[in-house]
């Protein structure tokens, strides 16, 4: 199967049960954490964040009581998860896009959150949007990834009938795709509900 078919099973997978889905990442609990850690290790006198993968609006609301909602852009590649991160934060902006094709400007954000988005993304598309990350933090800036723990490899989940394609990092592997242009401040590795996950924060130099 060509990787464009998986990308859009992945997407057609979440917006047909975009209401589950987001029953399930509001049940993981914001990640104030993460948010308040990314903000204390931001370096490039920017509160600007774009969160990619921004899913229903779990984070969004925090991330939004902390920087101001003129500073926050969320995009997601499923229609009904921004639907829903809409209803949540009516005033928040949000678009449907997906990752891999979004453009911004050299030094438009202080942060980057990627939170479990990535974990959709083969090694040659991560390598392209860290790259496209590097471009678009202001020097100083936070690249905060978390994503799935393990041998890279690629995985397909079934769900209430739909198929979803996932990859599995270790932090090794994205230090691999970003030499000289990131120096790694933070990572991790830790048990969510049975699954291996690890964050890693870069910041642009």
């Amino acid at each position: 199967m060509a990787k464009l078919d998986k990308n859009i099973k992945t997407v057609e997978a979440y917006d047909k049960n975009a209401q589950f889905y987001a029953d399930k990442f509001d049940n993981y609990g914001v990640r104030v954490e993460d948010i308040d850690q990314a903000l204390k290790l931001n370096e490039s006198g920017s509160n600007k964040v774009l969160e990619l993968g921004c899913g229903n609006g779990r984070d969004a609301e925090y991330i939004i009581s902390k920087v101001g909602i003129d500073n926050y852009t969320g995009i997601d590649a499923s229609a009904g998860l921004i639907k829903l991160a809409r209803r949540k934060i009516p005033k928040g902006e949000f678009h449907v896009k997906d990752m891999r094709s979004v453009s911004y400007e050299t030094g438009t954000f202080g942060i980057i959150f990627c939170f479990a988005s990535v974990l959709h993304l083969n090694r040659e598309e991560l390598a392209d949007i860290i790259q496209k990350c590097h471009k678009w933090l202001k020097i100083g800036g936070i690249l905060y990834i978390s994503t799935k723990y393990g041998e890279y490899k690629e995985e397909k989940i079934t769900n209430l009938g739909d198929e979803k394609y996932y990859y599995f990092y270790k932090p090794e592997d994205i230090e691999k795709l970003c030499p000289y242009k990131f120096f790694v401040v933070y990572k991790n590795i830790q048990d969510i509900k049975g699954q291996s996950w690890f964050e890693i924060v870069l910041r642009k130099i």
